[in-house]
């Protein structure tokens, strides 16, 4: 547990050992959810039509499966972790089995248009916003300091996998509304009326919780 026991020594209130068991149920649900949008974005790269989106989505697949590689090795370097994915708390479980049905509909697909994509990336940048959420909980970082000024930047003594990580769901957050825009640019050059494209939402769209 050598690993874990340095991450928790900075004193959080818990008793040493429940701290490290927190961390690892933390550490594990972190990794299980990077695997499954890893696996999610990697479909949709396939799915969309749109070239820049299909490069932004392999993009951020590429970041999913090295948060998920980095979160293996902490719990493999400190012995292997002691507890399961029926562990973790409720809210991660519902969001994995969410995220791996909304892959399976996604590799269903033989192509995903414009219109489709949009509601679907509502339910992504909350998936982001859940990643940047827990990760920020379970490892005390001021995430505050990330986004009050984009002048500012974290010192070298600042800097550590987790906030490295933390950065990465921000981007990834900023990155998914790029896509929106993009595609909102050309469904208005097709559309003269393009407020009809959000009359019906598709019906895969289910808002993390």
């Amino acid at each position: 547990m050598g690993i874990l026991k340095q991450m928790v020594q900075m004193g959080t209130g818990y008793v040493l050992n429940d701290r490290i068991v927190f961390m690892e149920r933390q550490i594990l649900s972190l990794g299980l959810i990077e695997k499954e949008l890893y696996q999610l974005y990697t479909n949709l790269s396939e799915k969309v039509e749109d070239l820049a989106a299909k490069s932004l989505f392999a993009y951020i697949a590429t970041d999913s499966l090295k948060h998920s590689t980095v979160l293996v090795t902490i719990i493999e370097e400190s012995g292997g972790s002691r507890v399961k994915e029926h562990d973790c708390d409720e809210n991660i479980r519902y969001n994995i089995t969410l995220i791996t049905s909304l892959s399976k509909d996604v590799s269903k697909r033989p192509l995903i248009n414009r219109e489709e994509l949009i509601p679907l990336i509502d339910s992504l940048i909350g998936f982001e916003s859940l990643l940047y959420d827990e990760y920020s909980k379970a490892f005390n970082l001021e995430t505050i300091r990330f986004i009050k000024d984009e002048q500012t930047k974290p010192t070298e003594s600042d800097l550590n996998i987790f906030s490295l990580i933390v950065n990465d769901e921000d981007l990834h957050k900023r990155i998914l509304s790029s896509i929106v825009r993009l595609c909102d640019k050309k469904l208005d050059f097709q559309n003269n009326a393009p407020i009809v494209k959000y009359q019906n939402p598709d019906s895969w769209y289910v808002p993390p919780r």
